[in-house]
């Protein structure tokens, strides 16, 4: 009998936790109020008269509806498909033939006494009453509902929901909401079946509000679960990590992105097309549609989105993208990003009836012809990863870099970068394959498939994939000044059982890209440079080309060797040798894929590698390498100007209790990277532009350039239209410039005036 009560008193506070304070929200109209209602359907009428693209969209789109009143579904798929199509096709035509179709293929889901498509989770303890297929099929279900309302009658109408409630809606609660039952947290299965099944039955919520009592209960827990969500910042003690970075970036790949985010919008679109009042505010997805835009390759065939992890390049985030649009967020890069990606298998999302609806004008359609207008480098802090481009054009040189968390969907690849150019993947990411086979474990998701250094062929342990990197990877301090593009990452938090320091840098300077890593063993051993690549691969003397079509680049190891210009390699032990790994294709785990292994010489504890890498378009620049006791020197002459790149030996990590104070070629400093460029021919000591990274000072001849009691990573050009700085630094900084005789000098697009030639850059967290 005890027992029994407190069954009964955990249900009445499940009851409360539920449904007590919720309040009923108010409908703005009447059934259809979902993706069909008469607005959007009349919108859509409108376009189908003026646009023909739209009209074929429709006729096409009319077409499945006609095949799908006498096709038997095949599967769930099929099914799905032949319901929204029906759907779409009565509320354009009126005609009841699609209506009476459509409820008949619903009571194919009402008649289940289980809609768990994934079988085995039902063997689970305790059971598994909800999966990522119940998500799709209550929300398809619920569109049907309210798209048919007005062609049911009052009793089929209460059947149908009854058996929508009972079907999808209540399993979904009790497994992933209701205190009293559930056997979920909001990371359970990672970061994307909460979203997918939660919001599905959100949506199927909303459907049959005005049918079920309970429903707005529902609805509202429902909504405040989405704040909850979308702030979820992990958990240390179970070593999982968050879901969503400040600006909108996701933990996982695009595709895993796309699929987590299109959950929660289609619950929020369908919450603003039913609803006057506000849903709860989820801040973080502001930047949502810029983290797909960022991470996308533009190519005069299609596009590619950048696949680190269990990722796809021919996969992007439409879904996602399409729903922020159809919510009301419309802004004319969203319409750019789409119609750059339609071309990709599966990602034509206009071509799907409840986006159809949803059908831009031509105006809107006009603006997105101007492209993304984005800024064309762009950095996660918070989850690790960063993209640079030369430019917005198709099959322009693209290059991503990701060190962030491992775990689940993402891989043991913290540090790893991608370069892609002239629309064909070069310097690539292994990809993955189907999750069943044993080399998905035992090779894709492995560092030995990324684009890192290893030590005597170690880097992150292979238990992270599965237990999680404790400490994760970063990448900071990103710096875009046109010509000049810097960003920094730090993979030594995965990699910490075999690496003290693993820092790798990239310092793209005209159409030369330095690859730079610092690098610390706890162990002294050998070091190699993995690099993994599409097409063929040849060495040239000390030059490897990359060619795949025609896009190639061109890889020339600098430190702490360079490649024998000729010779075996026994007679060359002093340098740097290369040998070829045994990889895997992406997706094709049946066919071979080589790569380079870049051997360093000797055993050792400490190194730096130094790669230039050098796509094809233009004149090749002749580098040059010194090294000294204090620093190393790449300079790179190219395009009629030299830039010459310091690397501090003495700025590494090596001192302590002291400042890494240098003379590089007779500049003081104690940057840990200094970059000089000026014309060929022309004065060092007055260089067009200079670039500091984490430096405080920089002075030659009496004359201080910078001045910063804090590090900070600083660019200066000096041009016919002025002086312009960015500066990437502490919180909190006081910076003084030398303004070259300028009345003003522009930092960070902000005037600073000069006095006695020198220009003060401020940042404080006080108001002043």
């Amino acid at each position: 009998m005890l027992g029994l009560m407190r069954r009964v008193s955990c249900l009445a506070l499940a009851a409360c936790l539920i449904g007590g304070a919720a309040q009923a929200q108010t409908l703005r109209s009447g059934h259809p109020y979902l993706s069909f209602s008469d607005t959007h359907v009349a919108q859509f009428k409108s376009r189908v008269a003026e646009d023909a693209d739209a009209k074929a969209a429709w006729t096409r789109a009319h077409a499945q509806a006609d095949e799908a009143l006498t096709r038997k579904p095949a599967n769930d798929r099929e099914l799905n498909a032949a319901l929204l199509d029906l759907s779409l096709a009565y509320r354009m035509t009126g005609e009841r033939r699609y209506a009476d179709r459509a409820k008949g293929l619903l009571d194919v889901y009402a008649a289940r006494p289980n809609w768990v498509t994934d079988k085995p989770l039902l063997a689970r303890k305790p059971v598994w009453n909800s999966d990522l297929g119940m998500g799709t099929s209550a929300y398809v279900y619920g569109q049907t509902f309210d798209a048919i309302h007005d062609a049911l009658s009052p009793a089929e109408r209460d059947r149908l929901a009854k058996a929508l409630v009972k079907g999808a809606i209540k399993p979904t609660l009790a497994d992933w909401i209701d205190g009293a039952e559930r056997i979920h947290s909001l990371d359970t299965m990672g970061h994307n079946w909460f979203s997918h099944i939660v919001f599905g039955a959100g949506v199927a919520a909303i459907a049959v509000k005005t049918e079920e009592p309970q429903a707005d209960a529902w609805i509202r827990r429902i909504d405040e679960a989405s704040e909850e969500w979308a702030n979820y910042d992990g958990s240390a003690i179970e070593t999982k990590p968050q879901h969503f970075g400040s600006n909108g970036a996701f933990v996982e790949s695009i595709n895993y992105a796309d699929f987590a985010v299109e959950g929660y919008l289609k619950f929020r679109r369908a919450w603003l097309d039913a609803f006057t009042e506000k849903t709860a505010p989820t801040p973080r997805l502001a930047g949502v549609a810029d983290l797909f835009i960022q991470n996308l390759y533009p190519t005069s065939v299609g596009a590619l989105s950048t696949n680190f992890g269990d990722g796809n390049p021919t996969a992007s985030g439409a879904h996602a993208v399409v729903n922020l649009w159809a919510s009301g967020d419309q802004q004319s890069r969203y319409l750019w990003y789409l119609d750059t990606v339609k071309a990709n298998p599966g990602q034509d999302v206009w071509d799907e009836p409840e986006n159809m609806v949803q059908w831009p004008a031509a105006k809107a359609r006009a603006g997105a012809a101007r492209g993304p207008g984005l800024a064309t480098s762009w950095i996660d802090r918070d989850l690790g990863s960063a993209t640079m481009r030369s430019s917005w054009a198709p099959d322009a040189t693209f290059l991503a870099v990701r060190s962030g968390f491992t775990w689940n969907h993402n891989h043991a690849d913290a540090g790893s970068f991608i370069l892609w150019h002239k629309g064909k993947q070069l310097l690539i990411d292994s990809g993955n394959a189907n999750y069943a086979r044993p080399e998905y474990d035992g090779f894709y998701r492995q560092s030995i498939a990324h684009n890192v250094v290893t030590l005597d062929g170690k880097a992150e342990p292979a238990s992270n994939t599965y237990d999680g990197s404790h400490f994760p990877g970063r990448v900071d301090h990103l710096v875009d000044a046109g010509d000049l593009r810097f960003v920094w990452a730090d993979a030594t938090g995965p990699n910490a059982s075999t690496f003290e320091r693993k820092y790798r840098s990239f310092l793209w300077v005209g159409d030369t890209i330095l690859v730079i890593d610092d690098l610390k063993g706890w162990q002294p051993g050998q070091f190699e440079w993995l690099l993994h690549y599409e097409g063929e691969a040849k060495r040239q003397g000390q030059v490897i080309t990359v060619k795949n079509g025609e896009a190639e680049v061109a890889v020339r190891p600098l430190f702490p060797e360079t490649l024998p210009d000729a010779g075996l390699p026994t007679d060359y032990p002093e340098l740097l040798r290369m040998a070829e790994g045994k990889g895997l294709k992406d997706h094709a785990p049946d066919e071979a894929q080589p790569y380079l292994r870049l051997q360093a010489p000797g055993v050792t504890d400490r190194t730096k590698f130094v790669v230039a890498l050098t796509p094809n378009g233009g004149a090749a620049p002749r580098i040059e390498r010194v090294e000294t006791k204090d620093y190393l020197l790449v300079r790179i002459h190219q395009k009629g100007e030299v830039t010459e790149v310091y690397f501090n030996l003495l700025a590494d990590g090596r001192i302590r209790h002291r400042n890494a104070n240098a003379d590089l070629g007779g500049w003081e400093t104690d940057a840990y990277i200094l970059a000089l460029t000026y014309p060929e021919g022309g004065d060092v000591r007055k260089p067009k532009r200079w670039f500091v990274a984490d430096g405080s000072y920089l002075r030659r001849d009496g004359r201080v350039e910078l001045d910063s009691l804090s590090k900070a990573f600083v660019v200066k050009t000096t041009a016919a239209r002025g002086v312009e700085v960015s500066i990437e630094g502490q919180p909190t900084y006081a910076i003084r410039l030398a303004c070259d005789g300028a009345r003003s000098i522009t930092v960070d697009g902000a005037a600073k005036a000069c006095e006695r030639d020198v220009a003060l850059a401020r940042r404080s967290t006080a108001p002043r």
